[in-house]
């Protein structure tokens, strides 16, 4: 199968994936002792929990997610849990995340070619900022696909109160207009919360 939109669109309706709020598409595909999909982003109090500053959350979740040419960026985001980024395939993505307790930025490119420092499972600590970029090649490059796969563990699982979309003022004050201004267009346009589940009606 040649590699770009056929491969992709096997992956996508082979894995079963649905349009993302973000962009792209994904599944969920382990929520801890429960039904995967069946709380549609939320806790599932009949899996397996656990109590952290007083919230209940799944022990451990996971999902599928594709990023593609025509949703090529994941916006700046901060989340409550850890998440660890995992390669599948397709081309690469480049994650840019902002420490909130020093201002450090940290650039890693998820994707299969280590020779040119990219690397197949990249961690995000909880209440970091991240981004995320699609790197598109084209022809016989190292990346020509239109797309990257991946898969996201997230512990304690992944609950849709748990997020919020970053703001310019906010990132630009941690991370210092040097860091920022060539990553702004990852700022989300329209911040608004994104009613997370009435997406997995499309499931």
């Amino acid at each position: 199968m040649e590699a770009g939109g056929s491969l992709r669109e096997a992956l996508r309706t082979g894995l079963g994936l649905i349009p993302h709020p973000e962009g792209g598409y994904f599944r969920e595909t382990w929520r801890a002792g429960a039904e995967p999909m069946a709380s549609r982003g939320e806790v599932d109090p009949r899996g397996d929990t656990v109590t952290v500053n007083a919230k209940v959350r799944n022990t451990l979740t996971s999902i599928y997610w594709m990023v593609t040419r025509e949703a090529p960026v994941g916006y700046w985001i901060c989340n409550a849990s850890d998440h660890v980024h995992y390669w599948h395939g397709g081309g690469a993505l480049t994650y840019h995340v902002v420490d909130p307790a020093t201002g450090a930025y940290t650039r890693a490119v998820l994707g299969p070619d280590a020779h040119a420092g990219e690397v197949l499972q990249f961690p995000v600590r909880g209440g970091h900022w991240k981004a995320a970029e699609l790197s598109v090649g084209g022809g016989g490059g190292a990346h020509p696909h239109d797309f990257c796969l991946i898969g996201e563990a997230v512990a304690p699982g992944w609950d849709s109160a748990d997020f919020r979309w970053g703001t310019a003022a906010e990132l630009e004050a941690l991370a210092g207009a040097h860091v920022f201004a060539p990553l702004a267009h990852l700022v989300k346009p329209d911040a608004a919360p994104r009613d997370f589940a009435a997406t997995y009606a499309a499931a």
